[in-house]
């Protein structure tokens, strides 16, 4: 089976609701993975991408990249389940669609 741009478009919306959940307990208080900054810089690169994807304005695949896939890497527990998520989806904006 092809991954096609309605499969990511729909891993994409699933990966933004959870951020977006994730977002809301960090505003609570709740510890998570994630400040409250950079889960809103994520969501808004989701975003765009997603409006991208829509709209199949797509940058050349040598021209894509996600900055929210450096900072997981870099900055959140390496069992996260959000950030494996992001990192897969980053993965196949970069080289599946």
């Amino acid at each position: 089976m092809n991954y096609n741009i309605n499969d990511f478009l729909n891993e994409i919306n699933i990966v933004i609701y959870e951020v977006e959940e994730e977002l809301l307990d960090r505003q609570k208080g709740v510890p998570g993975e994630g400040s409250i900054k950079q889960l809103e810089s994520i969501k808004s690169e989701l975003e765009k991408i997603r409006n991208q994807a829509q709209n199949n304005v797509l940058p050349p695949k040598d021209k894509r990249y996600t900055a929210f896939s450096r900072c997981v890497v870099d900055e959140w527990n390496f069992n996260s389940v959000l950030g494996a998520k992001l990192c897969d989806l980053a993965e196949k904006y970069k080289s599946k669609i």
